[in-house]
This record gives C-alpha cells, structure tokens and sequence, in this order.
C-alpha cells in the first residue's frame, strides 16, 4: 500500500455510518438540494429538470450530437432519445443530419426555443444566485471545482 493511500485509510472517518461519508449519497443529497428549487419554475413551464438540462445545454453550445449532448448533460443515450423527441414536439428544439456523419444528428433551438429559453433564463439565474447566496459564493465555487476534479477520476482510470 502506497504512504498516500496509507494516510487516507488512516485519517478517513470510516468509524461513522455508510450514509454519513458516503461520496455519492452526498452528491445525491446535494443535487437534490439543488434542484429541487427549480420545482415550480419547471412545473410552470411543463418541463422536467433533465429537459431543462437538455435545453440550456444546446442553448450554450448548439448545434450539439446528441452524443455530445448526452455527455454534457450527464443523460444516458437512451433516455436522451425520448427527451428530444419530446422536446421536438414541443417544438422547442430540432435536430438535423450531422453533414460530417451522416448515421448522427445535431440538435439546435428552433426560434419559439430560443424565445422559451430566454424567458425562462432569468427567474431560473435567480433562483441559482438565490442558492449561491445562501450556500456563500466562496463554497459554491470551492464546490464546483472540487467536484469538477472528482468527475475526472473517470479520465484517470479507476
């Protein structure tokens, strides 16, 4: 056993319960914090919050593979299958044949997408700065940068 991993084992709390030092139920806990804010603002505009995801997604990067898309938005490709279907007959988003390959499709905003977004874009910041503002600036970006370091322990290998 390596002298780091030798450190960790001795000075982790592993004498407290499962559910008090564990990573992902904390993650889980803590989206759940997160998200669920976004409750009525999601109810009101019919959406679920992986829909939303989905939509501020393209927003930011369109046009998106609906590879890229499930990637970003940490959604499985199947469930992405029916989130843009449904999205497209809403007719918030549409998706196209990717000219560079031919088998995959792009996804974009149409222009009543577009329109749905930018309504919905600041009561949602609000809620988001609400969140930061009660959690403090500082831990919020100390969070996210932290938990941008754990998701690339998929990168490294495990």
């Amino acid at each position: 056993m390596t002298e780091a991993k030798t450190v960790a084992r001795e000075t982790f709390p592993f004498d407290i319960p499962y559910s008090e030092r564990s990573l992902a139920i904390a993650c889980t806990r803590g989206r759940h914090a997160v998200v669920s804010h976004f409750t009525d603002l999601l109810k009101d505009a019919g959406l679920t919050e992986q829909q939303w995801r989905v939509i501020r997604i393209i927003s930011d990067f369109a046009p998106l593979s609906l590879n890229e898309l499930s990637q970003k938005s940490c959604i499985h490709k199947v469930s992405m299958t029916r989130i843009v279907r449904a999205l497209t007959e809403r007719e918030l988003i549409y998706t196209e044949k990717d000219p560079d390959d031919l088998r995959s499709f792009k996804a974009s905003l149409t222009p009543s997408g577009k329109d749905f977004v930018e309504n919905l874009r600041p009561k949602s910041e609000k809620i988001a700065q609400g969140i930061i503002g009660h959690f403090g600036e500082e831990n919020a970006t100390q969070l996210l940068h932290l938990l941008n370091m754990l998701s690339q322990l998929n990168d490294n290998g495990r």
